[in-house]
This record gives C-alpha cells, sequence and structure tokens, in this order.
C-alpha cells in the first residue's frame, strides 16, 4: 500500500501543478478583460467629459450671442462703440445727424408741374398797353423748393432755409423761408426770420396739402404773404395754439431796413386757433381717413399804420368816374403809403373718415391818414373803406386715400359794388395714399378777379374759365 502511495503522490502533484496552471491562465485572462474594460469605461468617460465641456461652452456662446444682440440694440451702448459715426437715412426727407444726435439736417425737395388751358370770357383792359388778351395754353413748373431744415446742440434750437426757382420768377433761385426757433416749452417759443404771417388758416397752410391746385381767390385778395418778423407762440393745454407776431409790414417780404423801403411802424398780427375736438388739423382734406371726427376754429387780426413801406399795396374798386368811358376793369392796385389797415379773419376746418369742410371769413378797413395818401388819391376815398371775402370749400374720398372729389365757392363783396365771385371743381389721385405723389385735376368759373395771382394763374380783372392738371412731387 505504501509503494503504491508513494507511486501515485508525484501524479497528483503534476494534476494539480496543471490545474493551478489552468487557473491561473483564467485568471490572467480576466484579469485582461477586466483591463480592457477598464480601458474602454475610462475612454467613454473621457468622451463624456468632452461632451459636456462642448454642450457647456455652446450653451455659454449662445448666451453671450444673446447678452450682444441686446447690448447692440441699445442705440447709447452702440453708439458709444462707434463715437465718430454719423447717422444717415430717410424719414420724411433725407437727414444727417451726428451721433450724440446733437445735430440735425433733414433736406427735403418738391415741385409741381402744371399744365393750364384759359379761356377768356372778356377783354383785360387792365393788362398792359390795355389790349386784348387772348387764349392761354402751356405748361410750367409751378413750385420747385429745396428745404434744409433740423436742430443745433439741441432739438428745441430749430431752423429752416428753403430756397425757390420756379417758372414765375425766372427759374432764378431765391430765399422763399428762413428763420431760426427756440423752444423754452412747448407753451412759449421764440420764431425769428422770413416767414408765412400767422393770419389765416388756407395761407398758412403748405401748398403740398392744399384740396384744389392753388389757393382760393379771396385768399389771394386778403392774405399778409411772407414778412420779416419776430413771433411769439405756443401750444396751451394741448387745445389752443397762439401767435403773437411783430413785423416790418405786411408783404414786404424783402425789404430792409433802409429810408427807402420802411418806415418806423410795425405790422402787428395775432392768431389764436383752438382744437375742439380730435388731433391738430394740418392739411385741407382728410386723406389719413380720420376715425374720430376733428374740428378746429381759428381768428386772426392785423394792425399796420403804414408812413412809407415801400412793397405794400391792396386792391380797390375803380370809382365809376375815373371809369366810365375808358374801357378799363372795374379793380385795380394802390399804395398802401399813408393809410392805416386793420384786417380780421375767422375760420373753421372739419375731418372726419374723408370727409373735409372748410371755410373761411375775412374783413378790411383801410383808411387814408391824409389827403396825401396814394389810397385817397386814386380811390376818391377819404372815410374808411371795407372789403368782405371768404370761401367755402368741401370734399370727399370716393375711394378712401386714393381717389377725392371736391368744390369750392368763392367771392369778395362789399367792395364798391364790385363783387367778384369764384366757382371751383377738382378731382385728386394719390398713388400711394400720401402727399409724396398727386395727381391733381380742377375746372375754375371766375368773374372779374380782384386781384392778381401768378400762382394761380390768373390776373387781375380776368374773367375765364380755366382748367389745370398738376403733378406734384415730394420727398
Amino acid at each position: 500500500m505504501s509503494a503504491v502511495a508513494e507511486v501515485g503522490s508525484p501524479l497528483a502533484m503534476v494534476k494539480r501543478d496543471a490545474e493551478a496552471e489552468s487557473l491561473e491562465r483564467s485568471i490572467g485572462k480576466l484579469e485582461a478583460m477586466v483591463e480592457a474594460q477598464q480601458g474602454e469605461i475610462a475612454s467613454l468617460e473621457k468622451r463624456i467629459e468632452a461632451l459636456d465641456t462642448r454642450a457647456s461652452e455652446s450653451v455659454r456662446a449662445g448666451g453671450v450671442r444673446e447678452i450682444v444682440r441686446e447690448l447692440m440694440d441699445d442705440a447709447q451702448f452702440r453708439e458709444s462703440l462707434y463715437p465718430d459715426v454719423q447717422q444717415v437715412g430717410y424719414k420724411k426727407g433725407f437727414y444727417i445727424k451726428s451721433s450724440d444726435e446733437a445735430f440735425l439736417l433733414v433736406v427735403t425737395g418738391y415741385a409741381r408741374w402744371r399744365w393750364a388751358g384759359q379761356n377768356r370770357q372778356t377783354d383785360n383792359r387792365r393788362q398792359t398797353g390795355r389790349q386784348k388778351q387772348d387764349d392761354l395754353n402751356g405748361f410750367e413748373i409751378e413750385d420747385l423748393y429745396l428745404t434744409f431744415k433740423g436742430h443745433i446742440h439741441s432739438p428745441d434750437l430749430t431752423y429752416l432755409i428753403t430756397v425757390e426757382g420756379d417758372t414765375d420768377i425766372n427759374h432764378a433761385w431765391r430765399t422763399y423761408y428762413a428763420w431760426v426757433n427756440y423752444r423754452f416749452v412747448d407753451e412759449f417759443q421764440m420764431t425769428g426770420g422770413l416767414m408765412k404771417a400767422p393770419f389765416g388758416r388756407q395761407e398758412t397752410n403748405s401748398k403740398s396739402r392744399l384740396q384744389f391746385i392753388d389757393r382760393s381767390m379771396a385768399n389771394e385778395m386778403f392774405n399778409l404773404d411772407r414778412v420779416i418778423a419776430g413771433v411769439v407762440h405756443g401750444t396751451l393745454s394741448e387745445r389752443f395754439r397762439y401767435a403773437l407776431s411783430i413785423a416790418n409790414g405786411i408783404a414786404n417780404k424783402h425789404d430792409s431796413p433802409s429810408q427807402d423801403e420802411l418806415d418806423t411802424n410795425f405790422a402787428y398780427m395775432a392768431r389764436l386757433v383752438a382744437h375742439v375736438f380730435g388731433k391738430r388739423i394740418k392739411a385741407e382734406n382728410d386723406l389719413a381717413h380720420s376715425k374720430d371726427p376733428q374740428l378746429e376754429l381759428g381768428m386772426s387780426f392785423l394792425y399796420n399804420d403804414d408812413n412809407g413801406d415801400d412793397r405794400a399795396r391792396a386792391a380797390y374798386s375803380v370809382p365809376d368816374q375815373i371809369r366810365r368811358g375808358r374801357g378799363i376793369g372795374g379793380n385795380a392796385r394802390a399804395d398802401l403809403t399813408g393809410t392805416d389797415l386793420f384786417q380780421f379773419g375767422a375760420d373753421a376746418a372739419f375731418r372726419y373718415r374723408g370727409l373735409s369742410a372748410t371755410a373761411e371769413y375775412w374783413m378790411r378797413a383801410i383808411d387814408g391818414d391824409s389827403e396825401f395818401s396814394a389810397w385817397e388819391q386814386q380811390t376818391g376815398r377819404s372815410d374808411a373803406s371795407h372789403q368782405q371775402g371768404g370761401y367755402l370749400q368741401a370734399g370727399y374720398f370716393i375711394i378712401p386715400k386714393k381717389v377725392e372729389v371736391a368744390a369750392r365757392l368763392g367771392g369778395v363783396w362789399d367792395n364798391d359794388g364790385d363783387n367778384a365771385w369764384e366757382y371751383v371743381a377738382g378731382v385728386n389721385y394719390y398713388p400711394w395714399g400720401s402727399y409724396n405723389v398727386v395727381l391733381q385735376a380742377d375746372f375754375t368759373r371766375m368773374a372779374e378777379a380782384p386781384s392778381t395771382s401768378s400762382s394761380a394763374n390768373w390776373g387781375q380783372n380776368d374773367e375765364i374759365n380755366m382748367v389745370r392738371v398738376q403733378l406734384q412731387l415730394k420727398f
């Protein structure tokens, strides 16, 4: 038994060694597998970490972009990055402004091309040479304006300069407006320079926003034209606008302080407008198709003691004893030197959903200071002479913001019996619903015009049928 045991023992040992070697190989394989898995896990962890980093950076980048976008939308921050960059663009005119908006220049242009045809019903003996006047038919550039406006250092200090160069002045460029305005508060502002006299509604309305091709015959009789003046004006309680003016005189827009052109007396003017309801009315028609009714009432006053202003003239009715047998017209013009002039005006305007109505009335009194005044010598009147006039016009957009029809009745009366009347009908087309491009046409019947208006295409004492077509362009 012991011999057998001694012989079997080495075999058992060999067997155990083989099993141990096999187990070690298996353990080695498992260790290798574990090591490989750990490597893969480490690789995955690195990839995950990289993905997380990129995702975080992307999120942060998106946030930064959003913050930058918000900052660039802020005008003050944007201008602080580019302090020397000037801003240019278009907003109711081409503009240039400084980065801090302390300085602004706006350039606008305005032109009207017109065809007018006149059929004269009677001879007009008041024209040069008292010759028979033939019918007229022709084209013209009626208005050609270039305007420069803006503010200096502050939006409260504004300016405007307009130059004109149309057919009526042989295309020669001249100053039409030139004024400076300072706003202390809305209720109190001051303006000085060459401007429209603050008197009346139609005359102070922009030509680009008239309901007809030109202003009424009565307005041409009573308007004060442009003046060199100082004006105090403002808005009270958002319901009242006022203007008080002292001017060199009336209708003497080119005169200067010299002994040949001006006297020592100023002309005094005042205007008050009440906004009864609705917004301020800035045009003769209702192109904006107002959703709410708008109503304004206005009054104007003038007093001028003319003792030598060079260019002031006024129309009058030629006395019968002078006119009789000479074949001349019923109206003429006299120098106002040596006269007192008082004038009153009242007006009203209504706008609602394409409907517009405007009325205006004037009363003028002229009284010679002495028998040497040109007025007394030419009229034969030593007492005060009175004249009255007015118009009523209305329009309606038969196609809202596109096509408007309108009519006007106006006249001048209480002029020593020589009454004059005007009848007008017209149609307006606004292709883009704005005043930038307008095509207008109207028909006028006028009996013995009391005054001359080169702008409106008639002369004193004209009795005419007239057709006008006009294209207006504005930028």
